[in-house]
């Protein structure tokens, strides 16, 4: 037998950095891992070089060959053509998929169809229905929204992942990625897998969007900005309020950079109040917090009450629109055969991850 060939990943985008031996996750990537799949060892040091896209490439091709944790991504998409980039549009999203051994969170499968039918699927059946929903300023492949919900059902409504791609109206191909979904009863739980606030934001109130709806397939065109309806929705969801250390009548913290509102609970009642950045940072810090409040803050005009939800504890203005939030659950289940076709299958994009 022959000695296994080692793959450092120190530097590989997405590569983990779990210990093997103890499954345990430690900081700065200190493993790598065998060809073999055998055990870790201690990483070695290497030069620091800034990385060529050709290295980052293939490199990402080591993690999904090696590693035994590879995180998300979001690319430029396959293209905007129907059954033409099928394959491409699966491969590149299984590329840029998150992959984990041992517990993780499931993925919608390419082959999820009432017929189970032959066709181009990973196991020969007939490949998972794709559809685009359509608005005027943006549209999003995905998985049909029935297929969705049915897949939902059928593990009984765990947390999985979703490849969605979103275009806008300017005729470009878009992005192409993975959200995390979870579905509470008719309100669903959307977050965007390995890309930036501003990509997870608009790609995850689309799908959260289509998924709410009873009309999906008109739904976008109905939607006059989905930026509003993400800040409408984070608003009635209320604010979280952070623990204050040290502070006999100062409960907790929480302030709003945007509109410069500090937000306090005090003896079981809430309010708000204008603030700086620096007012809160002073706070919150300090080790005596009550001191900071009656110098900065007590007496000053405008002070607002506010209420609390007995459900989620979260503090918003009386009268208006609340939702408590909702939020995804824990991995439940082991990696499976189709993940590993999957991950087999993978396709690497030649070209730089969207950042």
């Amino acid at each position: 037998m022959t000695a296994a060939t080692a793959t450092r990943l120190k530097d590989v985008p997405g590569a983990g950095n779990i210990d093997p031996t103890t499954g345990r996750t430690r900081s700065g990537g200190e493993y790598y891992f065998s060809r073999d799949g055998g055990p870790a060892a201690p990483q070695v040091e290497l030069t620091a070089e800034a990385p060529s896209l050709t290295s980052l490439i293939s490199s990402r091709r080591d993690a999904l060959e090696h590693a035994s944790f590879v995180t998300a991504q979001s690319t430029e998409a396959a293209g905007k053509q129907g059954d033409a980039n099928r394959e491409e549009w699966w491969r590149r999203s299984f590329g840029n998929a998150e992959w984990r051994d041992g517990v993780t969170h499931p993925k919608m499968p390419d082959d999820f169809t009432p017929s189970k039918s032959a066709g181009t699927a990973l196991n020969g059946s007939r490949r998972t229905s794709r559809r685009w929903y359509k608005g005027a300023d943006i549209a999003v492949r995905m998985p049909s929204v029935s297929a969705i919900k049915r897949y939902s059902a059928s593990i009984d409504g765990a947390t999985f992942d979703l490849p969605v791609q979103v275009a806008n109206a300017a005729g470009d191909d878009g992005i192409q990625g993975w959200v995390r979904v979870t579905q509470h009863g008719e309100q669903w739980s959307v977050s965007g897998l390995g890309m930036n606030a501003a990509d997870s934001a608009g790609m995850s109130e689309a799908v959260r969007a289509l998924l709410e709806s009873r009309t999906p397939t008109v739904e976008l065109s109905t939607v006059d900005d989905l930026r509003k309806r993400y800040r409408d929705r984070v608003r009635a969801e209320g604010t979280q309020m952070e623990t204050v250390a040290s502070s006999g009548f100062i409960d907790g913290v929480a302030f709003n950079a945007k509109a410069e509102t500090l937000t306090l609970s005090m003896n079981g009642r809430h309010y708000s109040y204008p603030a700086t950045e620096e007012v809160y940072q002073a706070l919150k810090n300090s080790r005596s917090p009550g001191k900071v409040f009656n110098t900065l803050i007590k007496g000053r005009p405008a002070a607002r009450r506010l209420t609390s939800c007995d459900d989620c504890n979260r503090i918003y203005a009386p009268g208006a629109e609340h939702r408590c939030p909702t939020r995804h659950k824990a991995p439940q289940v082991e990696a499976s055969a189709w993940d590993r076709l999957a991950r087999r299958g993978a396709r690497v994009l030649t070209g730089r991850p969207r950042k």
